[in-house]
Order: structure tokens, then sequence, then C-alpha cells
């Protein structure tokens, strides 16, 4: 008898389904590729192309979309690359609809519509955050340095925010009580000295520049704890989270104190057998009490820290980090 390997026949006609469909199955790169684009706005590469039906037949440009964002996806990024991707590649085939995309016309693509690319990256990534996929409150930049009307000491962290606030209302309030005493005296002394009109000019103006210091750094810690809010993904996954270890606490507790519940209903079943054979009691110690009993105890205090959690992640507040904000 001879090896048993599988037989194939390269001569004959490959059996694939002439339902598009049927050649990848549905969680596939190139399906998820199809569907994000068909949500993106492509009227920037469209706009670019005549609308009077002259010329010949162009790509569509959803289909060259898709099938580079199918190939950097997979790290192909040669045009040359994807053109012969379009011949090998089951997922660029399926993209194209079976056709062939010449390695010119993706350059030409790529090349003509930079601009227009780079704006998906915008599109893409507010898809991202609507769906869930990212966080957008944190933007992360480089060190580069620019020419702008700024200084390091107009980017104040959280504590110097609050002493600021502090000295402002500390200095407000003694003006504020030096022009109350001011007056007073004037309406008690209608003499007063002249000259005590430019202090009190000089008084008004440090003033108006307190309050508007004093808004100024209101501004920017309201600015910091609204930074420091959980986004309303991590508000769920940790509330999920809570609420599962609320059940798990819940059900350990519940099998200890039936568990000790059962003790005692044998101890005391076992006390009236004995004084009912005229024994005194049961012998050896009885068990511990309900409320005493360290299982328990430990058991209810797991309980109580897991709600108080799980009422922590259903309303968060913010513990704003002491990053910088400009003030």
């Amino acid at each position: 008898m001879g090896r048993n390997f599988l037989a194939g026949d390269r001569e004959r006609d490959l059996e694939m389904s002439g339902y598009v469909r049927e050649w990848l199955p549905p969680e596939r790169l190139c399906w998820k590729v199809l569907d994000v684009v068909e949500l993106l706005d492509l009227s920037a590469f469209e706009n670019s192309y005549r609308d009077d039906g002259r010329g010949g037949a162009a790509s569509p440009p959803a289909r060259l979309i898709a099938l580079l964002l199918y190939c950097y996806g997979k790290g192909v990024r040669s045009s040359r690359s994807i053109e012969q991707a379009c011949w090998d590649d089951v997922g660029c085939r399926t993209i194209t609809a079976n056709r062939r995309v010449d390695h010119s016309t993706v350059a030409r693509c790529v090349r003509r519509h930079r601009a227009a690319l780079n704006s998906l990256f915008v599109q893409v990534l507010s898809l991202c955050g609507r769906r869930g996929l990212v966080d957008l409150s944190a933007v992360v930049v480089d060190g580069s340095p620019m020419e702008a009307n700024a200084s390091r000491d107009a980017n104040q962290r959280l504590q110097r925010l609050e002493e600021t606030v502090s000295q402002c209302e500390k200095e407000i309030h003694a003006l504020m009580e030096d022009a109350v005493n001011h007056a007073l005296g004037v309406e008690a002394d209608g003499s007063a000295a002249q000259g005590d009109g430019e202090d009190t000019c000089d008084n008004w103006s440090r003033l108006s520049r307190l309050c508007d210091r004093l808004t100024r750094a209101h501004s920017a810690r309201d600015r910091l704890h609204e930074r420091a809010m959980p986004s309303p993904t991590e508000i769920r996954i940790k509330v999920e989270a809570a609420e599962r270890m609320v059940v798990r606490a819940e059900k350990r507790l519940a099998a200890e104190t039936e568990a000790h519940e059962e003790k005692l209903k044998k101890y005391e079943l076992r006390v009236r057998e004995d004084r009912a054979a005229g024994r005194r009691g049961a012998n050896g110690r009885p068990p511990v009490p309900m409320e005493r009993k360290t299982v328990l105890v430990r058991q209810r205090t797991r309980l109580v820290k897991m709600r108080a959690r799980l009422e922590r992640a259903r309303t968060p507040r913010p513990a704003p980090s002491p990053e910088s904000v400009p003030a």
C-alpha cells in the first residue's frame, strides 16, 4: 500500500464560489476596511474629477482608499507591492472587485490626493472616538520650539493655581476693606484730604487687575478638573468591574453565612439530643455567634468596601494631576 496523502489536481478548475462574500469570512480585515470607508466623507477626492463624463473611466476613490488602507494596515507600502498584492491577496481582489490596479495608478492617487489623505486621519480618529476606541481627552504633541506670545510663568500647576486664587482673594478682601474704611472716613469727616483721590483710583485699577487674574486662575483650575474627569468608556469599564466585584463579595458572604448557620443549627440539635438523653449538653466549644465570626466580619467589611468603590465609579470625582495649564 502507498502513503496516504490528500489528493489535489491543479489542472482542474478551482472550486471557488461565484459569490464574493463566501471567499473570506466576515471577520477578515478587508470587510472591516470597506465598512469604515463607507462612513468616511470622500467628497474632497471625488470633487477633483471631471463631472461631465468625458475622458477615460477612473477607479472609484473609495476603492483606491480602501485598497491603500488595507495594504498599509498589513505593512505593504510600495505601489508595486500593492499592484502585486492585487494578484496574490484575496483581500485586495475582494476590495478591487477582482480588477488589477496598476502601480502607477496607486502612486498617482497618493501624489494627487496627499492633502485629502491627511484629512482622513481626523475622520478616522473622530470615528474611533464615537465608537469608544480611543480617548480624545488628551492630545500629545512634540517639543518643537515655536514663537508665541507666552511665557513659562503663564503655565501654572494646580498647586500654584490654588496659591494664586488664595492670594488674589486675600488682596481683594484687603482692598475692599480699605475702600469701605475710606468711605466711612469721608462720611464722618467731609474735609478729607484732596490727595486721597489718587490713592483710591490706584486701588480700583489694582482691584480690576486682581479680579481679572482671579478669573483666569479659576478658569485654568476648572480646566484641570475637567481634564481629570474620566471618559464615558472608562467610567463604564470601571462600573462593570466594580459591579462584578460586588456580586462576588455578596456571593461569598452568602455562602459563608449559610455555612455558619448550618454549623449553629447542628450544634443546637446536638445540644437538644444530649439533654433529652439526660446529659448536660454537647461536648466541645460552641460555635462563635454570627456577629463575631471572623470570616463573616471580614466579608461584610469587604462588601462595604466594594459597594463604596462601585458608588465612586458611578459618580467619579475629578482628581486633577499637577500638570500645568495656561492661566
